[in-house]
């Protein structure tokens, strides 16, 4: 970069770097209070008297003022928002250097015009193996038996492959989704059911969860404690509706396999063996997931420590300690946000992304499949023949998803806000 500082006001160029840096900020992940902290910071180093922000789910406003004079630019945001981990650290590192870099406006535009075309390395069918990879893991630590894993890793490249191809032609994110979904949970239920595994409704429930929307979850809720509710409820309102067509594409299985398809967990292995086993297989699907949404490289062994912490602990206070799953799960997920948080004052990353990705791994899709398939057999059922034990057992297993999933959310959101408190997200 040269070492040019801005030596007078420029309004027309500098509300472009604030668009550009707002629009970078938003479409890869970052959180509404990091976008307006951000441009804050350039605004700073570039000088004028204010500067207003207004961002909703669909655009982003900015007005720079400079005296009695005022430039208002929009930018309609016309895609669906990404996850890139590496941009949001690029971009941090830029903002931190700038009083000590001193850049000029035009070194500035062009290492912004540099950030946006970092994307990740992974392609064809090099990402569909990573995605087979990572559902693999997860159906590991799930509990699915050997057969039950052979049908998890053909079908979660499947998967993979069909939401590119859709994606690549222009088609609606949702319907790619569905139609990837539907399309990787009946060759995991054909497969399950050929081979004759034990754990067939995990191997359905292992293909999808890597497309779970955790970033938008925890998005939101960062969004709702900073007071920014109408973007953080169109951020909601996105994760719900991937979430229910998730559940929609594992429901036709349930319909197609149901007789095939049993509610089990492989045979359990010795104690520590099982620990290992499953410590290691979540650090590894933390990994996995740090390489598709774009982390460098140098930060995938902290990635595989964080989860194997946060999975390792709710395991042991669930075991030793008979604790309830989701108190566990909102203890093993606040401290590796704790961990995180303060790891990040030194390395310049996102804490709490960090953290949501460690805690992934301890998302309770066995539970949620479980719960659906006992629906379904109230579907098959007259209303006076459900047996009231039945009916307690799916609403228990529900809820214990539902407040395990919240405790995961809750468990990241809470130290990472407690400790950087009111300082500037950049």
């Amino acid at each position: 970069m040269l070492n040019t500082a801005p030596t007078h006001y420029k309004p027309h160029q500098f509300i472009n770097i604030y668009l550009q840096l707002g629009k970078l900020l938003f479409l890869n992940g970052a959180t509404i209070q990091r976008v307006i902290d951000s441009i804050g910071s350039m605004k700073k180093y570039l000088g004028g008297d204010d500067l207003q922000v207004m961002i909703d789910y669909d655009g982003l406003v900015i007005t720079d003022i400079n005296g009695r004079h005022f430039h208002t630019r929009v930018e309609r945001r016309n895609t669906f928002v990404a996850f890139n981990i590496e941009v949001l650290i690029e971009v941090s590192k830029l903002i931190r250097n700038l009083a000590v870099e001193r850049p000029s406006v035009m070194a500035i535009r062009q290492r912004l015009d540099e950030i946006a075309r970092l994307h990740s390395a992974l392609r064809g069918w090099g990402l569909h193996l990573l995605v087979g990879l990572v559902a693999f893991a997860f159906g590991v630590i799930n509990g699915a038996d050997a057969m039950a894993c052979a049908a998890i890793f053909p079908a979660a490249m499947l998967l993979s492959l069909v939401k590119s191809s859709l994606l690549a032609r222009g088609q609606n994110l949702y319907m790619s989704v569905f139609l990837a979904g539907l399309a990787g949970v009946l060759l995991s239920g054909l497969l399950a059911s050929l081979l004759g595994t034990r754990t067939g409704l995990v191997a359905i429930t292992a293909v999808l969860l890597p497309q779970i929307p955790g970033f938008p979850l925890i998005n939101a809720g960062f969004d709702i404690l900073r007071n920014h509710n109408t973007v953080a409820w169109g951020r909601l309102a996105f994760a719900a509706m991937m979430i229910v067509i998730l559940t929609l594409a594992a429901s036709v299985p349930l319909l197609v396999f149901f007789d095939a398809l049993q509610v089990e967990t492989a045979p359990q292995m010795g104690y520590w063996l099982a620990r290992l086993a499953d410590a290691l297989f979540a650090g590894l699907a933390a990994m996995g997931l740090g390489l598709l949404f774009n982390v460098p490289g140098r930060f995938l062994p902290l990635l595989g420590l964080g989860a194997m912490l946060a999975r390792g602990l709710r395991t042991e206070l669930m075991v030793v300690g008979g604790m309830d799953m989701a108190v566990a799960a909102f203890l093993g997920a606040a401290a590796v946000s704790l961990l995180m948080s303060l790891i990040s004052r030194r390395g310049h990353f996102p804490a709490a992304v960090f953290a949501l990705i460690c805690v992934l791994p301890m998302i309770p899709g066995f539970l949620a499949i479980d719960g659906l398939n006992h629906l379904f057999l109230f579907a098959q059922l007259a209303p006076t023949a459900v047996p009231p034990e039945m009916a307690v057992h799916t609403l228990q297993t529900l809820l214990k998803t539902f407040f395990t999933v919240s405790a995961l959310v809750f468990g990241v959101i809470f130290p990472v806000f407690l400790i950087e408190g009111r300082s500037p997200r950049i």
